[in-house]
């Protein structure tokens, strides 16, 4: 069984917030980790808060339409981690900083997959506010769409074995 990181993938750091999402999905950890460095396929997964898709060789752009607010996204893929993708604010700006998927190996056709978001929280008067009882929600809500799409895409490609 897979030991289940109770730390955040992507460390807060000054003003960050996270919100973090998982899901379990039958395949194997190569299959997941193969669709989620397929950055040119990501458009088929995200979910319907993720808009404007663009993927560029290893850079991923986006914009992360919210309630009120729009959210830019210029990441740069990381595969340098073995159970780990990460993409990371490549220095261009943009509120998202990162997303970072964990995949947790539980049997040889299991995997469970945490992603974590961190981004730039609004600021301001109500800001805070408006983090609490609007963003983060919808935020997690886009991470939730996505995984799940992202889950149901997989096991729908990838014809379970039989355990013998």
């Amino acid at each position: 069984m897979a030991e289940f990181i109770p730390e955040p993938a992507v460390p807060s750091t000054g003003r960050l917030g996270v919100v973090r999402e998982d899901v379990h999905i039958h395949a194997p950890y190569s299959v997941v980790r193969d669709r989620l460095l397929a950055i040119e396929s990501l458009e088929d997964w995200l979910g319907s808060h993720f808009r404007d898709v663009e993927a560029n060789g290893d850079t991923l752009t986006f914009t992360l339409s919210l309630p009120g607010r729009r959210e830019a996204g210029r990441l740069t893929v990381d595969d340098s981690d073995q159970f780990g993708v990460r993409y990371a604010r490549n220095g261009a700006g943009g509120e998202i900083a990162e997303l970072s998927w964990a995949l947790h190996v539980e049997t040889a056709q299991d995997v469970h997959l945490t992603v974590d978001a961190a981004f730039e929280p609004r600021g301001g008067l109500l800001g805070p506010f408006l983090e609490l009882t609007v963003l983060r929600p919808q935020r997690t809500q886009a991470l939730r769409e996505s995984i799940w799409n992202l889950k149901q895409l997989i096991e729908r490609e990838y014809p379970r074995q039989p355990i013998v």
